[in-house]
């Protein structure tokens, strides 16, 4: 990614993260950290499918590339927070 997409990678997720926060505000149960991950899988199942004209096919692989994907970002994230707790 370059320095520009990453910008707009981030000002999209600041948007999802703005209205779940919104969401979360009244209702703590959880649900909104499931429903934003149901998004997510369901969101990235279609974009897997217009990756490839044999989804059935090619589905192992996407799914591996998507897992490994979340795997990355998530790893950084906790990392970021990590830091975050240790300073307090």
């Amino acid at each position: 990614m370059n320095q520009n997409n990453d910008k707009v990678i981030y000002d999209y997720a600041d948007k999802f993260i703005n209205l779940a926060n919104e969401m979360a505000r009244s209702d703590r149960s959880g649900n909104v950290g499931i429903a934003i991950r149901f998004a997510a899988a369901r969101y990235s199942a279609f974009e897997a499918s217009m990756r490839t004209n044999n989804l059935a096919g090619d589905k192992d692989k996407q799914l591996q590339d998507f897992s490994n994907a979340f795997k990355d970002m998530l790893h950084v994230n906790l990392e970021d927070y990590i830091k975050v707790q240790s300073q307090k």
